[in-house]
């Protein structure tokens, strides 16, 4: 299996709603030899606020958003995904990816009708390199050179690892290079800490990882909280009511022979404190998993006493009523949340039926005239309200008057920050934003500042004229 190194660059860090603008690629062997690459760019869509920030880190003009020559987002997405599906099945891999390019990613595909999941299906799986190099802090900390902030901490920023451990990283937050950066680091894992190296690569399918908890009577896993490390050696007790990926770990240092008296309001309450009693753990997450023998010292305190810890896995493991207990008190906890009123936040719930999959396939395929009645044809909402959108984008003059304006209508509110559940940057927020940051700016940093403060006021300007 090949290896697919990447990255993304965005409009901001909100993956329903900001936009991918670069995403670039490698293919490797399992020796890190390149055999291919891969690298696209976008011009933004009309409905998406790039943040100033985000703008400013990557240096990314308005003539390169708005060029008429760069792919449109749909054109970026079909080529992403042809190229992936051309290299698959593969490892797919990269710097932070799993908390951030994988939902870019997936919400990409998502909205322009494609298969969301491609990195995980089809006997593609995923890792990230970042959290490779946490398990290294921890495991084989002599692997890698670690910056650290003023407090002592790691960093595990890709732009402060690479040139730590040598790697020329001149332009840092542009996509290729990104992704360059984070081979180079791979191969330096490889050689200094080839037993993490493997332990990723083992864990990087839903299939191992749950063999792995379900087999082991006790293990050790390992988290990073705002850049802090903490191990716990537990034993699994079972597996969500409402998420087949995520699975309840059990901390040993707490006897859960205290725990069978409670009753479940007292359990609750127990659960709701901290340290916490159960960790969430998820199979599809790349988890940091070893065995008890390879766990960090961090792991090793005065409460570590192994026979003590087997006697209560045991316990658990002979006492199906309290694991339930302890399983449906933790899912009660869980909130319930109003379904939200915009199509990108409904990407989970669930498979679209196949025949309307066949329908997605046929979109791409067939002339634009003809996917009108395709659209019409979804059986899924969530299709037509994406195939609608993408029409509108495309090519508008094939929508009534009515859609257009209707269409029109919604990105105007959107840009302007209209209506519910407002979770995204709108031109208000980044015309604020981008104030406070040219007061502060000169040099080009000025200029491109202005020129983008100049960008979004022509933009707001044409929202609210298509609100009138």
């Amino acid at each position: 299996m090949s290896l697919v190194f990447y990255d993304t660059e965005t409009t901001g860090t909100e993956p329903f709603f900001d936009q991918i603008l670069q995403f670039a690629a490698v293919q490797t062997d399992e020796d890190l030899n390149e055999l291919d690459r891969f690298d696209v760019r976008c011009r933004i869509l009309p409905h998406v606020v790039p943040a100033p920030s985000a703008m400013s880190v990557t240096g990314v003009k308005v003539s390169q958003l708005i060029d008429p020559s760069t792919p449109s987002h749909y054109e970026m997405a079909r080529a992403i995904s042809a190229k992936l599906e051309s290299w698959s099945p593969a490892l797919f891999i990269g710097w932070n990816s799993m908390e951030f390019d994988e939902k870019f990613v997936r919400q990409a595909l998502y909205k322009t009708l494609h298969n969301p999941y491609l990195t995980n299906r089809v006997g593609n799986s995923r890792s990230d390199v970042m959290r490779i190099a946490q398990a290294c802090s921890l495991m084989a900390p002599d692997a890698l050179v670690f910056p650290t902030s003023d407090d002592g901490k790691k960093i595990f920023k890709l732009d402060r690892m690479a040139p730590a451990n040598g790697f020329k990283h001149d332009h840092a937050h542009d996509a290729m290079n990104d992704v360059e950066a984070t081979i180079f680091l791979c191969g330096i894992l490889m050689n200094r800490a080839p037993e993490v190296w493997s332990s990723f690569m083992r864990f990087s399918t839903k299939a191992s990882v749950v063999a792995y908890i379900t087999e082991e009577p006790i293990f050790c896993m390992s988290e990073f909280y705002y850049g802090k490390p903490f191990s716990f050696l537990v034993t699994t007790i079972g597996q969500s009511q409402t998420n087949p990926a995520e699975w309840y770990a059990y901390d040993l240092r707490f006897d859960p022979e205290e725990l069978r008296s409670l009753t479940t309001t007292q359990l609750l309450v127990r659960l709701a404190q901290s340290p916490k009693l159960v960790r969430r753990l998820k199979s599809k997450g790349v988890p940091m998993l070893c065995p008890v023998e390879d766990a960090p010292e961090i792991c090793k305190g005065r409460e570590f006493d192994l026979d003590e810890f087997n006697r209560r896995a045991e316990v658990l493991r002979a006492d199906a009523v309290l694991r339930e207990h302890l399983i449906s008190a933790l899912e009660s906890q869980k909130g319930e949340y109003p379904p939200s009123p915009h199509v990108e936040k409904h990407i989970y719930d669930g498979f679209p039926e196949e025949s309307d999959e066949q329908l997605m396939d046929e979109f791409h395929k067939v002339a634009w005239p003809n996917r009108c009645q395709i659209v019409k044809n979804f059986k899924d909402q969530r299709l037509q309200a994406i195939g609608t959108r993408l029409i509108h984008l495309e090519r508008p003059e094939l929508l009534s008057e009515f859609v257009q304006r209707e269409q029109s209508v919604a990105a105007a509110r959107r840009l302007l920050g209209l209506g519910e559940d407002i979770s995204w940057l709108t031109l208000p927020k980044a015309l604020s934003e981008i104030q406070r940051m040219i007061e502060e700016a000169s040099g080009q940093e000025l200029v491109i500042l202005r020129e983008h403060q100049k960008y979004l006021q022509e933009l707001q300007q044409k929202a609210l004229r298509n609100l009138e």
